[in-house]
Protein backbone atom coordinates (compact mmCIF):
# COMPACT_ATOMS: atom_id res chain seq x y z
CA UNK A 1 0.00 0.00 0.00
CA UNK A 2 1.70 3.47 -0.61
CA UNK A 3 1.66 5.86 2.44
CA UNK A 4 -0.23 8.96 0.50
CA UNK A 5 -3.15 9.34 -2.06
CA UNK A 6 -2.94 12.63 -3.89
CA UNK A 7 -6.75 13.32 -4.11
CA UNK A 8 -8.01 14.75 -7.16
CA UNK A 9 -11.89 15.74 -7.72
CA UNK A 10 -12.24 16.78 -11.52
CA UNK A 11 -15.37 18.46 -13.66
CA UNK A 12 -14.75 19.55 -17.05
CA UNK A 13 -11.28 20.45 -16.82
CA UNK A 14 -10.04 18.70 -19.68
CA UNK A 15 -7.71 21.35 -20.82
CA UNK A 16 -5.73 21.22 -18.13
CA UNK A 17 -6.03 17.74 -16.40
CA UNK A 18 -3.36 16.23 -18.97
CA UNK A 19 -1.09 19.10 -17.00
CA UNK A 20 -1.98 18.41 -14.04
CA UNK A 21 -1.91 14.37 -13.63
CA UNK A 22 1.56 14.70 -15.31
CA UNK A 23 3.16 16.51 -13.04
CA UNK A 24 1.78 14.47 -9.80
CA UNK A 25 3.86 11.15 -11.95
CA UNK A 26 6.64 13.70 -11.78
CA UNK A 27 7.22 13.69 -8.40
CA UNK A 28 10.58 12.78 -6.47
CA UNK A 29 8.45 11.62 -3.78
CA UNK A 30 6.97 8.04 -5.31
CA UNK A 31 5.04 6.36 -2.88
CA UNK A 32 1.53 7.48 -3.71
CA UNK A 33 -1.51 6.66 -5.73
CA UNK A 34 -3.34 8.82 -7.62
CA UNK A 35 -7.03 9.07 -7.63
CA UNK A 36 -8.82 10.77 -10.10
CA UNK A 37 -12.37 11.16 -8.83
CA UNK A 38 -14.72 12.92 -11.47
CA UNK A 39 -18.14 14.55 -10.73
CA UNK A 40 -19.75 13.74 -13.75
CA UNK A 41 -17.95 16.14 -16.46
CA UNK A 42 -19.72 17.04 -19.75
CA UNK A 43 -16.76 17.12 -21.44
CA UNK A 44 -14.00 14.51 -21.98
CA UNK A 45 -11.88 14.98 -18.56
CA UNK A 46 -12.18 11.08 -18.57
CA UNK A 47 -11.34 9.91 -21.76
CA UNK A 48 -8.26 12.54 -20.98
CA UNK A 49 -7.32 11.03 -17.91
CA UNK A 50 -7.77 7.48 -18.96
CA UNK A 51 -5.82 8.23 -21.81
CA UNK A 52 -2.26 8.33 -19.11
CA UNK A 53 -1.21 4.91 -18.69
CA UNK A 54 0.29 4.57 -15.27
CA UNK A 55 -0.54 2.13 -12.53
CA UNK A 56 -0.43 4.68 -10.09
CA UNK A 57 -3.62 6.27 -10.84
CA UNK A 58 -7.35 5.20 -10.12
CA UNK A 59 -10.24 6.85 -11.84
CA UNK A 60 -13.11 6.47 -10.16
CA UNK A 61 -16.60 7.90 -11.70
CA UNK A 62 -19.47 9.23 -9.72
CA UNK A 63 -22.90 8.22 -10.83
CA UNK A 64 -24.44 11.70 -10.45
CA UNK A 65 -23.30 15.09 -9.73
CA UNK A 66 -22.29 15.61 -5.93
CA UNK A 67 -20.28 18.63 -6.27
CA UNK A 68 -17.46 19.39 -4.87
CA UNK A 69 -17.42 19.20 -1.12
CA UNK A 70 -19.11 15.81 -1.48
CA UNK A 71 -17.20 15.00 -4.16
CA UNK A 72 -14.00 15.26 -1.74
CA UNK A 73 -15.76 13.55 0.98
CA UNK A 74 -16.48 10.35 -1.39
CA UNK A 75 -13.07 10.79 -2.49
CA UNK A 76 -11.63 10.49 1.31
CA UNK A 77 -14.04 7.59 2.11
CA UNK A 78 -12.20 5.63 -0.54
CA UNK A 79 -8.74 6.06 0.77
CA UNK A 80 -6.80 3.93 3.29
CA UNK A 81 -3.29 5.75 3.34
CA UNK A 82 -1.22 7.44 5.99
CA UNK A 83 -1.84 10.81 4.58
CA UNK A 84 -3.97 12.44 2.06
CA UNK A 85 -2.69 14.90 -0.16
CA UNK A 86 -5.17 17.24 -2.34
CA UNK A 87 -4.97 18.57 -5.69
CA UNK A 88 -7.25 20.18 -8.19
CA UNK A 89 -7.57 19.16 -11.76
CA UNK A 90 -5.77 22.12 -13.22
CA UNK A 91 -3.23 22.94 -10.97
CA UNK A 92 0.73 22.02 -11.62
CA UNK A 93 2.74 20.90 -9.04
CA UNK A 94 6.09 21.30 -8.59
CA UNK A 95 8.03 17.99 -8.45
CA UNK A 96 9.34 18.49 -5.18
CA UNK A 97 5.86 19.18 -3.53
CA UNK A 98 5.06 15.53 -2.08
CA UNK A 99 8.76 15.45 -0.83
CA UNK A 100 8.68 18.54 1.29
CA UNK A 101 5.16 18.30 2.86
CA UNK A 102 5.82 14.67 3.47
CA UNK A 103 9.29 15.88 5.01
CA UNK A 104 7.53 17.63 7.29
CA UNK A 105 4.57 15.88 8.30
CA UNK A 106 6.97 12.10 9.11
CA UNK A 107 9.38 14.59 11.95
CA UNK A 108 6.30 16.39 13.35
CA UNK A 109 3.73 14.31 14.77
CA UNK A 110 2.26 17.04 16.43
CA UNK A 111 1.87 18.84 12.72
CA UNK A 112 -1.31 17.46 11.19
CA UNK A 113 -1.47 19.96 7.82
CA UNK A 114 1.57 21.08 5.59
CA UNK A 115 1.28 23.24 3.09
CA UNK A 116 3.45 25.67 0.98
CA UNK A 117 3.75 28.87 -1.17
CA UNK A 118 2.00 29.00 -4.90
CA UNK A 119 2.30 31.07 -7.57
CA UNK A 120 -0.80 31.99 -9.75
CA UNK A 121 -0.59 32.00 -13.48
CA UNK A 122 -3.24 32.80 -16.23
CA UNK A 123 -5.05 35.67 -15.94
CA UNK A 124 -3.82 36.57 -12.64
CA UNK A 125 0.15 36.39 -12.02
CA UNK A 126 1.24 36.40 -8.24
CA UNK A 127 3.71 34.90 -5.90
CA UNK A 128 1.76 33.97 -2.74
CA UNK A 129 3.35 32.75 1.23
CA UNK A 130 1.30 31.97 3.91
CA UNK A 131 2.38 32.35 7.36
CA UNK A 132 5.11 29.76 8.24
CA UNK A 133 4.24 28.73 12.27
CA UNK A 134 1.31 27.02 14.18
CA UNK A 135 0.24 30.33 15.67
CA UNK A 136 1.03 32.66 12.73
CA UNK A 137 -1.15 30.67 10.79
CA UNK A 138 -4.00 30.49 13.05
CA UNK A 139 -4.21 34.10 13.96
CA UNK A 140 -4.21 34.57 9.59
CA UNK A 141 -7.28 32.23 9.65
CA UNK A 142 -8.95 34.98 10.99
CA UNK A 143 -8.84 36.93 8.27
CA UNK A 144 -8.37 34.03 5.36
CA UNK A 145 -7.16 30.60 4.37
CA UNK A 146 -3.64 29.77 5.27
CA UNK A 147 -3.42 26.41 3.25
CA UNK A 148 -3.38 25.45 -0.57
CA UNK A 149 -2.70 22.05 -2.18
CA UNK A 150 -1.59 20.58 1.57
CA UNK A 151 -0.53 16.88 2.40
CA UNK A 152 -2.02 16.01 5.46
CA UNK A 153 -2.52 12.97 7.88
CA UNK A 154 -6.15 11.15 7.19
CA UNK A 155 -6.88 10.44 11.00
CA UNK A 156 -8.40 13.79 10.64
CA UNK A 157 -10.98 12.09 8.75
CA UNK A 158 -10.98 8.75 10.41
CA UNK A 159 -10.39 9.93 13.96
CA UNK A 160 -12.09 13.43 14.33
CA UNK A 161 -14.74 12.90 11.67
CA UNK A 162 -14.12 15.89 9.73
CA UNK A 163 -16.10 16.44 6.95
CA UNK A 164 -15.72 19.04 3.93
CA UNK A 165 -19.18 21.04 4.34
CA UNK A 166 -21.73 21.24 1.53
CA UNK A 167 -23.09 23.88 3.24
CA UNK A 168 -19.90 26.05 3.27
CA UNK A 169 -19.09 25.40 -0.56
CA UNK A 170 -17.64 27.32 -2.00
CA UNK A 171 -15.40 28.19 0.93
CA UNK A 172 -15.60 24.49 1.74
CA UNK A 173 -11.66 23.93 2.00
CA UNK A 174 -11.37 27.40 4.47
CA UNK A 175 -13.87 26.03 6.31
CA UNK A 176 -12.42 22.47 6.73
CA UNK A 177 -9.12 24.12 7.50
CA UNK A 178 -10.85 25.98 9.84
CA UNK A 179 -12.06 22.81 12.11
CA UNK A 180 -8.98 20.99 11.69
CA UNK A 181 -6.97 23.52 13.60
CA UNK A 182 -9.33 23.11 16.30
CA UNK A 183 -7.87 19.50 16.77
CA UNK A 184 -4.48 19.82 15.31
CA UNK A 185 -1.17 21.78 14.25
CA UNK A 186 -0.75 23.38 10.87
CA UNK A 187 2.44 24.36 8.96
CA UNK A 188 3.48 26.04 5.22
CA UNK A 189 7.00 25.48 3.57
CA UNK A 190 8.10 28.91 2.35
CA UNK A 191 9.15 27.88 -1.26
CA UNK A 192 6.52 27.39 -4.29
CA UNK A 193 5.72 23.90 -4.87
CA UNK A 194 2.57 24.85 -6.24
CA UNK A 195 1.17 26.83 -9.46
CA UNK A 196 -2.77 27.55 -9.08
CA UNK A 197 -4.25 28.22 -12.55
CA UNK A 198 -6.34 31.54 -12.53
CA UNK A 199 -8.77 31.49 -15.48
CA UNK A 200 -12.43 32.92 -15.39
CA UNK A 201 -14.66 29.31 -15.52
CA UNK A 202 -13.10 28.07 -11.99
CA UNK A 203 -15.41 28.53 -9.11
CA UNK A 204 -13.29 31.28 -7.32
CA UNK A 205 -13.47 33.44 -10.38
CA UNK A 206 -17.22 32.54 -11.70
CA UNK A 207 -18.93 32.31 -7.71
CA UNK A 208 -17.04 35.34 -6.05
CA UNK A 209 -20.24 36.85 -4.55
CA UNK A 210 -21.41 33.58 -2.75
CA UNK A 211 -17.87 33.05 -1.97
CA UNK A 212 -17.43 36.06 -0.26
CA UNK A 213 -20.80 35.32 2.01
CA UNK A 214 -18.87 31.59 2.87
CA UNK A 215 -15.86 33.23 3.59
CA UNK A 216 -17.67 35.69 6.05
CA UNK A 217 -19.13 32.77 7.65
CA UNK A 218 -15.43 31.04 8.37
CA UNK A 219 -14.56 34.12 9.63
CA UNK A 220 -17.34 34.29 12.13
CA UNK A 221 -16.91 30.61 13.22
CA UNK A 222 -12.83 31.89 13.90
CA UNK A 223 -14.12 34.69 15.84
CA UNK A 224 -16.50 32.22 18.21
CA UNK A 225 -13.27 29.92 18.27
CA UNK A 226 -11.48 33.27 19.65
CA UNK A 227 -14.37 33.44 22.14
CA UNK A 228 -17.93 32.52 21.99
CA UNK A 229 -19.05 35.72 24.25
CA UNK A 230 -19.26 38.16 20.84
CA UNK A 231 -21.87 39.72 20.51
CA UNK A 232 -24.10 39.88 17.32
CA UNK A 233 -23.10 43.21 16.32
CA UNK A 234 -19.91 42.99 17.16
CA UNK A 235 -19.55 39.89 14.79
CA UNK A 236 -21.44 41.76 12.22
CA UNK A 237 -18.84 44.29 12.67
CA UNK A 238 -15.84 42.05 12.33
CA UNK A 239 -17.02 40.02 9.14
CA UNK A 240 -17.88 43.78 7.75
CA UNK A 241 -16.83 46.64 8.33
CA UNK A 242 -13.60 45.53 10.07
CA UNK A 243 -12.32 43.65 7.11
CA UNK A 244 -12.76 45.88 4.36
CA UNK A 245 -9.95 47.20 3.05
CA UNK A 246 -10.41 50.89 2.78
CA UNK A 247 -10.73 53.35 6.46
CA UNK A 248 -13.54 55.93 5.60
CA UNK A 249 -12.98 58.42 8.32
CA UNK A 250 -10.40 59.00 11.52
CA UNK A 251 -13.61 57.59 13.44
CA UNK A 252 -13.04 54.19 11.34
CA UNK A 253 -9.70 54.09 11.67
CA UNK A 254 -10.38 54.46 15.78
CA UNK A 255 -12.84 51.71 16.15
CA UNK A 256 -10.53 49.25 14.21
CA UNK A 257 -7.71 50.00 16.87
CA UNK A 258 -10.24 49.59 19.51
CA UNK A 259 -11.64 45.98 18.18
CA UNK A 260 -8.22 44.80 17.41
CA UNK A 261 -7.76 45.70 21.74
CA UNK A 262 -11.20 43.90 22.49
CA UNK A 263 -10.35 40.78 20.74
CA UNK A 264 -6.80 40.90 22.34
CA UNK A 265 -8.28 41.21 25.88
CA UNK A 266 -11.21 38.21 24.62
CA UNK A 267 -8.39 35.90 23.39
CA UNK A 268 -6.94 35.95 27.35
CA UNK A 269 -10.18 34.49 28.44
CA UNK A 270 -10.08 31.55 26.36
CA UNK A 271 -6.32 31.41 24.78
CA UNK A 272 -6.63 29.64 22.19
CA UNK A 273 -4.82 32.25 20.12
CA UNK A 274 -1.18 32.98 20.79
CA UNK A 275 -1.48 36.40 21.62
CA UNK A 276 1.91 37.47 20.18
CA UNK A 277 0.34 36.23 16.83
CA UNK A 278 -3.08 38.14 17.03
CA UNK A 279 -0.77 41.11 17.87
CA UNK A 280 0.99 41.26 14.48
CA UNK A 281 -1.60 39.75 12.12
CA UNK A 282 -4.12 42.51 13.72
CA UNK A 283 -1.20 45.51 13.13
CA UNK A 284 -0.37 43.85 8.98
CA UNK A 285 -4.66 44.28 8.80
CA UNK A 286 -4.34 47.68 9.50
CA UNK A 287 -1.23 48.65 7.58
CA UNK A 288 -2.75 47.28 4.94
CA UNK A 289 -5.99 49.01 5.28
CA UNK A 290 -3.73 52.30 5.75
CA UNK A 291 -2.11 51.70 2.21
CA UNK A 292 -5.07 50.48 0.39
CA UNK A 293 -7.14 53.82 1.63
CA UNK A 294 -3.70 55.96 1.12
CA UNK A 295 -3.47 54.88 -2.61
CA UNK A 296 -7.29 55.44 -3.39
CA UNK A 297 -7.56 58.57 -1.80
CA UNK A 298 -4.07 60.33 -3.06
CA UNK A 299 -2.52 58.55 -5.73
CA UNK A 300 -5.76 56.66 -7.67
CA UNK A 301 -4.50 58.93 -10.98
CA UNK A 302 -0.65 58.35 -10.37
CA UNK A 303 1.95 59.18 -8.21
CA UNK A 304 3.12 62.77 -8.21
CA UNK A 305 5.17 64.93 -6.05
CA UNK A 306 1.74 67.31 -5.50
CA UNK A 307 -0.26 64.57 -4.93
CA UNK A 308 2.74 63.31 -1.98
CA UNK A 309 1.87 66.87 -0.51
CA UNK A 310 -1.77 66.62 -0.04
CA UNK A 311 -0.93 62.94 1.51
CA UNK A 312 1.29 64.46 4.11
CA UNK A 313 -1.27 67.77 4.86
CA UNK A 314 -3.93 65.05 5.81
CA UNK A 315 -2.41 63.87 9.03
CA UNK A 316 -3.20 60.35 7.73
CA UNK A 317 0.73 59.82 7.01
CA UNK A 318 1.16 60.33 11.04
CA UNK A 319 -0.79 56.94 11.08
CA UNK A 320 0.51 55.09 8.16
CA UNK A 321 4.07 55.19 9.49
CA UNK A 322 7.79 56.16 8.67
CA UNK A 323 7.95 53.14 5.98
CA UNK A 324 5.05 54.41 4.33
CA UNK A 325 5.74 57.99 3.67
CA UNK A 326 9.60 56.98 2.63
CA UNK A 327 7.72 54.58 0.30
CA UNK A 328 5.19 56.65 -1.19
CA UNK A 329 8.12 59.71 -1.29
CA UNK A 330 9.76 58.16 -3.69
CA UNK A 331 7.46 56.39 -5.80
CA UNK A 332 5.88 60.02 -6.43
CA UNK A 333 9.71 60.73 -6.91
CA UNK A 334 10.35 58.55 -9.86
CA UNK A 335 6.84 59.55 -11.34
CA UNK A 336 7.19 63.02 -10.86
CA UNK A 337 4.68 64.98 -13.35
CA UNK A 338 6.21 66.97 -15.78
Amino acid sequence: MAKVTVLMPTYNVAPFVKEAIESVLRQTYTDFELLVIDDCSKDNTVEVVRSITDPRIRVEQNERNLGLADNLNRGLSLIDTEYVARMDGDDIAEPFWLEKEIAVLDSNPDIGICSGGFERFGSVKSLVRFPEQNDDCMANMLFECSVIVPTYRMNLYRDHGLRYRVDAFPAEDYRFWAECLRVTKMYNVQETLFHYRMHPSQICSARRPEQEVKVAEVRRYMLEWLNPSFREEEVGYFTGQFMSSHIISKIDYDERRAFCFLMVLKNREVGHFEESALKKRFEKHIKQCLYSTIVGRFFKDGYSISNYCRYLKSGIALKSGRRYETKFFLKSLLHKKS
